[in-house]
């Protein structure tokens, strides 16, 4: 398991530096640092609205063997679209920018209400981390 998660986090961080690097030869390096600062200010900006709130919302409704609102999933996932957005990188900005488009953030949404409806099923009391 911990090497799994360990090539998936090298695999991550090559994919981000080879977009990073292929931007900053369309767009030059100082665009493409501007570029960075800027999704990582919109990050603070969504997760100050949506973030540990919404987080701790599902971590209770997980507790209390509830399937969560539309509202709570939908807070989650703007929290992970924040989280997605202050991390460097192309890949995961463009994914965060998909997560605020409210079309676009359907199947996000989704694959985060079944996989909370699936750990209330199996009794799993955390979301992501026993805490």
């Amino acid at each position: 398991m911990q090497v799994t998660v360990l090539l998936a986090f090298a695999v991550a961080t090559l994919v981000e530096l080879l977009g990073l690097h292929w931007v900053s030869d369309k767009i030059s390096i100082l665009n493409t640092i501007s570029l960075i600062m800027l999704t990582f200010l919109v990050g603070v900006v969504v997760g100050r609205s949506w973030g540990k709130e919404y987080f701790e919302k599902m971590q209770w409704n997980l507790k209390s063997r509830t399937p969560p609102e539309k509202g709570v999933v939908n807070g989650a996932v703007m929290a992970v679209a924040s989280l997605l957005l202050m991390t460097p990188g192309i890949v995961t900005d463009a994914i965060g920018l998909l997560i605020l488009i409210p079309p676009t953030r359907i199947p996000f949404l989704k694959i985060a209400s079944s996989l909370a409806r699936g750990k209330v099923s199996r009794g799993e009391m955390y979301y992501f981390f026993k805490g």
